[in-house]
């Protein structure tokens, strides 16, 4: 692989990590909890990433190129969880407006009890693995990607370390880039209308994605 070929290959990594999607919610979402619990979700999602990479490099991704029903089914399973992440999300942010009339109205100035929520790491990266492993899209992406990039002279190893590394490591400087920057603004975030308006509007993004997974899953198995 070539210099150029290479930094071709990044500029497409760069607009995969740049394009909106259910992991950048996800990191915004936890970022708004804790710095610690929005790096946990990035590394989970770039975690599954990485797997998906292994499993195009493998060529077990072409089973959702090959069949439609294995594709369809893993789209509405992760159209589902993105439904239930949007779900708690948007019940969180309610929390949030519930607490900010509380403080408006006693006419108090400490951070809410909703912004000072604690979660372990566990809980944020296993919901980034889930999040990206449920999203078919992301081996699709690998699957249509590698053979335009790879030698032919190199096998799935340098598919996996090269190209998939290069991916992984380029979303994961973004997602944690979303993380820090939401961390510098914590002194306005502190505000519980802030932050549940950031809820409200990741929630309800969150359920989008879910629906039209969930619509596009549905369809897809009916006979």
């Amino acid at each position: 692989m070539t210099l150029s070929t290479y930094l071709a290959f990044l500029g497409v990594a760069v607009i995969l990590a740049v394009t909106p999607g259910p992991d950048t919610l996800l990191s915004l979402r936890y970022a708004l909890v804790s710095r610690r619990a929005g790096a946990a979700a990035a590394a989970g999602s770039s975690v599954a990433m990485f797997v998906w990479a292994a499993l195009a490099a493998l060529g077990l991704a072409a089973l959702f190129e090959a069949s439609d029903i294995a594709y369809y089914i893993v789209s509405l399973l992760g159209g589902c969880y993105l439904l239930l992440l949007g779900v708690r999300t948007s019940l969180t942010a309610r929390g949030r407006f519930r607490d900010a009339a509380v403080i408006t109205a006693a006419g108090l100035q400490q951070a809410s009890p909703a912004q000072q929520q604690t979660t372990t790491p566990l809980t944020p990266f296993f919901a980034g693995v889930a999040t990206c492993m449920t999203n078919p899209k992301v081996g699709l992406f690998f699957l249509a990607l590698f053979p335009q990039f790879t030698p032919t002279s190199m096998g799935p190893a340098f598919a996996i370390a090269v190209l998939g590394g290069t991916v992984v490591f380029t979303v994961y400087a973004y997602l944690i880039g979303v993380v820090l920057l939401v961390d510098a603004a914590n002194r306005w975030l502190s505000n519980p209308r802030v932050t549940g308006w950031i809820e409200l509007v990741s929630g309800l993004m969150l359920l989008g994605l879910g629906v039209y997974m969930v619509i596009v899953g549905t369809l897809g198995l009916l006979p």
